[in-house]
């Protein structure tokens, strides 16, 4: 049996390879299926996450003072609800953007951890804007390749100005068949030559 090559990633033009095979994001197979909205998004408020997710990243692996390096005055209150969560959840970080292999796709992991009331671990994705309902779909994704005996919980943690965080937990029983037609879909418009980004 021939070993696969290694998953490897451009940050140029933030794409995932495995040899000369391009391999979808988790993102990008959902979006495939016509499943996410950007048209509201801003470009702001894009780099905005991006950089909130860099500092709390910075936050559970090295210190406060190498996140606040991250953010700009404006993604201040963000990180402090992130900030809040992490320590009133009781949260023991498993790892954090961490890769993640599911073969076919790929995607970075926000956060895998041990949570005060969960008996197992939980994988978390941040977010800085809404929740829209896809993320039950990605988190899926995310927690699949993980081979976790039992399994591991899904929680995306909405980080919000002025206010709490909102956690929503999903256990949708279908959740992960359901990004595995969305998978489907990308690879009959790779094979058809229709790239969605």
């Amino acid at each position: 049996m021939v070993t696969p090559p290694p998953l490897t990633f451009d940050e140029a033009t933030h794409t995932f390879w495995r040899g000369v095979e391009r391999v979808p994001s988790v993102t990008q197979v959902i979006k495939a299926a016509g499943l996410v909205n950007t048209n509201h998004a801003t470009m702001w408020a894009r780099d905005r996450g991006v950089r909130v997710h860099t500092a709390l990243q910075a936050l559970v692996t090295q210190d406060e003072d190498a996140a606040l390096a991250h953010l700009w005055e404006d993604d201040l209150p963000y990180f402090a609800a992130g900030q809040r969560w992490l320590t009133t959840a009781g949260v023991e970080v498993l790892g954090a953007e961490e890769l993640v292999d599911g073969g076919s796709y790929a995607g970075w992991l926000d956060l895998r951890c041990r949570i005060r009331g969960h008996h197992r671990p939980v994988v978390v994705d941040f977010k800085t804007g809404g929740l829209p309902e896809w993320v039950a779909l990605q988190l899926a994704a995310y927690a699949a390749p993980l081979g976790v005996p039992g399994g591991c919980d899904r929680m995306a943690v909405r980080l919000q100005v002025g206010g709490e965080p909102r956690v929503e937990v999903y256990r949708g029983v279908t959740d992960w068949a359901d990004f595995r037609a969305c998978l489907r879909v990308w690879q009959l418009q790779a094979r058809m030559g229709v790239w969605s980004e």
